[in-house]
């Protein structure tokens, strides 16, 4: 019963940081209204660009589910809000994070129930960081997945692939050329300057070259759920970085990630622990969980996910 109950109260308390804690800026209510004139003299005014969220006074912006965290200097030049300023962020100009769902695909089966069916959650991570700060396998000025949703009801025989790749060395797909090396990056949590536990692989998804003067731009993709593991709730680390390999991380000749000393990375980029705060309180409420799944299976009334 005490176990229950200590289970319902942090998930209750992760509930109350996922609500309470801001998820970019929001809108102050009662902040004065600005006229277009102030607000282009007030917030739009930087030497790079400007943010495009909720400002006090504004009343036209666009709507901001991400959690930022940015350098001053990526600030000043872009007019990003004074509360995303971090002088923790190492590694990067900025990062916005956020909770996806796969809208693509959704798995049925599972527990061996055809009526327990679900969808991914990944941690995505959008990185703003100097032009050459990370090394690339192919150096090509763009990348991104190909999301296909009816495809992902058919598959295809060894003929298909063969054709497939006959086909890309006469009409190369340049977009579709990944430029990084497999596994190359990972979610780590750290204490005492190491890698006490990994916390995944985070896929590359887009990659722009020179998105902005001097900054390139990637979106990383990697699985929730490891709030719920027994060996990081053991180790204790609740600070998070995110590293990035030399070289090719699928190849086992090879030493892992999590064996490597952070100086062997060609880049490690800090997170603030008020970002790291947030990943664990938002992969403890909404991250896929395996074991719930498995309990909706075993019910004998496991109503069908929608």
């Amino acid at each position: 019963m005490k176990t229950r109950q200590t289970s319902l109260i942090g998930l209750a308390l992760s509930l109350c940081l996922l609500t309470a804690s801001p998820v970019g800026a929001q809108p102050e209510p009662g902040a004065a209204k600005l006229t277009e004139q102030e607000v282009r003299a007030k917030y739009q005014n930087c030497a790079n660009g400007y943010y495009s969220g909720p400002r006090p006074g504004k009343t036209t912006y666009t709507k901001d589910k991400w959690v930022w965290a940015v350098t001053p200097e990526f600030a000043k030049n872009f007019c990003m809000p004074a509360e995303f300023v971090s002088t923790e962020l190492k590694g990067a100009e900025a990062v916005a994070y956020k909770l996806v769902e796969d809208q693509i695909e959704e798995r049925c089966g599972w527990g061996g129930s055809a009526e327990v069916c679900g969808r991914r959650t990944e941690h995505r991570f959008e990185i703003y960081y100097r032009n050459g700060t990370i090394p690339k396998e192919r150096e090509v000025p763009y990348f991104h997945v190909a999301h296909l949703p009816s495809k992902m009801l058919i598959s295809t025989t060894q003929k298909e692939w063969t054709a497939k790749e006959k086909s890309l060395k006469t009409k190369p797909r340049v977009g579709a050329l990944g430029p990084f090396y497999s596994q190359q990056f990972g979610l780590q949590s750290i204490a005492d300057g190491r890698i006490a536990w990994p916390l995944g692989t985070l896929g590359p998804e887009i990659y722009y070259e020179d998105l902005f003067e001097g900054i390139d731009y990637l979106a990383l993709e990697g699985a929730s759920g490891f709030s719920r593991l027994e060996g990081w709730i053991q180790s204790g680390a609740r600070k998070f970085v995110i590293t990035v390999r030399k070289d090719a991380g699928g190849d086992y000749s090879k030493p892992r990630s999590h064996q490597m000393p952070l100086s062997d990375f060609a880049l490690v980029i800090e997170l603030p622990q008020s970002m790291t705060d947030r990943i664990i309180a938002t992969d403890q409420a909404r991250g896929i969980n395996l074991k719930a799944m498995a309990q909706q299976a075993a019910s004998p009334a496991a109503p069908a996910s929608r």
